[in-house]
């Protein structure tokens, strides 16, 4: 049996006793073994996700995914979602972009590893940024390539293998240095557990796991460096030797794979800050990997259920339902960057608090059909006039918000026939 909220009053008497017992029905709700269900599927099956038409062919991943972002009655619009999803919001024409229910922007931005082609898994677990490093000084890091021969590159922008190993860009495993010997490198190198949260590696060149929030770090290994007698006698990997110096196309030595040659002499082994070797130091993250936003398994989890709790109560008493979301909502769009104009046009184009403030406001359901430059004028007359100021940031107050959910409250009460007197209904609006 799926969890059902304790509602035992309407009106703004409801409200008040939910708002007082909001912290136990929702760590109830957020408990119920259905509710963990779905959050552990979605877990364990999201990573797997890397288009648009795998993740809506998943019901149980898609309710999760849109009932996030409020788009639960979205379920069956399969088309419109995938279209949503697959443009992205990078280009100014997405469809995300052009609609005026934002939800559809935050789902598009969330799942934004579906527009860019790559995958939550990838996206989440690669710590390209973490690793994306620099040697400053003398050194080149050994790597083994695809084909098992030792190479060497002072190209320190490294990732998480799909073996959990820190490789290149290229995808060579990078080689470590041991702690009981200086002089010998493993070519296993240095493994990211799955269970790693994230990772973190000093100018010793020393790799840290971290396995939960503020937890200490657990040394997963060391990163080699190696050295030559004559590192300009290094040769280029995959290069042709025969090919004459003044051929030869310019190498970046920084960015180069090389190998040994008689010339350079063998690789000398040893630790960054030790025996005149350089150190690494933060490098900037890799460019496609800047261009994405993290997956964030958590933060979904939470808002399906903060969203997931709020149907719950609607389907009960639908007014309080939209009170709780309006809370929310309000409380980020207040406090955002954009222009007052902007975010008095966000409410309008947002359903659900459209349906508080035109309540609120005492407007007939005709209005929303006017012209948006007069409907504009109207919110901004009837807010001066009800809460003083002409202004969306006054709500970021939160008594200036439940000075909002009261009078919503009353006055749906009043249209629903509850009966009161203009009188009651006075004494109501001023907190009697």
């Amino acid at each position: 049996m799926s969890f059902q909220p304790v509602l035992p009053l309407t009106g703004y008497a409801g409200w008040r006793f939910l708002e007082r017992t909001m912290e136990r029905q929702q760590e109830a709700f957020n408990n119920s073994p259905a509710t963990r269900k779905e959050l552990d599927y979605f877990a364990s099956n999201i990573g797997k996700v890397t288009s648009a038409d795998e993740l809506a062919s998943d019901y149980r991943l898609l309710k999760v995914a849109l009932g996030a972002f409020g788009l639960q009655d979205e379920i069956g619009n399969k088309y419109f979602i995938k279209k949503v999803l697959t443009e992205g919001v990078d280009d100014k024409g997405a469809l995300a972009n052009k609609l005026a229910d934002k939800s559809y922007y935050k789902l598009a931005e969330a799942f934004r590893f579906i527009s860019s082609g790559g995958s939550a898994a990838a996206i989440e677990k690669d710590f390209a940024s973490e690793l994306s490093l620099k040697i400053e000084g003398a050194g080149y890091l050994a790597v083994t390539t695809s084909t098992g021969d030792v190479a060497y590159t002072r190209d320190a922008s490294l990732k998480r293998g799909a073996d959990g190993q820190i490789v290149t860009a290229e995808g060579y495993t990078v080689a470590s240095v041991t702690d009981a010997s200086d002089e010998k490198i493993a070519f296993s190198g240095v493994t990211i557990p799955d269970l790693a949260k994230s990772v973190s590696i000093n100018d010793k060149g020393q790799v840290y796991g971290y396995f939960e929030e503020g937890g200490q770090g657990l040394l997963l290994g060391r990163l080699a460096l190696s050295s030559f007698a004559d590192e300009e006698s290094l040769a280029v990997l995959g290069a042709d030797q025969t090919t004459e110096e003044a051929d030869a196309t310019p190498v970046d030595r920084e960015q180069a794979y090389f190998v040994a040659t008689e010339e350079s002499g063998k690789p000398i082994a040893g630790r960054a800050l030790q025996d005149g070797f350089g150190s690494f130091v933060r490098g900037e993250a890799v460019e496609a990997v800047e261009a994405q936003q993290a997956f964030d398994t958590e933060t979904i989890a939470a808002a399906f259920l903060t969203r997931s709790f709020e149907v719950a109560v609607g389907e009960q008493d639908d007014s309080m339902r939209l009170a709780l979301n309006i809370d929310r909502e309000l409380a980020t769009l207040s406090a955002g960057d954009m222009s007052e104009d902007a975010k008095w046009f966000s409410i309008m184009g947002s359903e659900p608090m459209r349906a508080v403030f035109d309540t609120a406001f005492g407007l007939p359901n005709s209005f929303a059909s006017l012209d948006l430059d007069r409907q504009l004028d109207v919110y901004k007359a009837r807010a001066k006039a009800m809460f003083g100021e002409a202004s969306v940031v006054q709500f970021s107050d939160d008594g200036m918000r439940d000075k909002l959910i009261k009078l919503y409250m009353v006055r749906t009460e009043t249209n629903t026939g509850a009966g009161y007197s203009s009188g009651q209904i006075a004494l109501r609006l001023l907190g009697g």
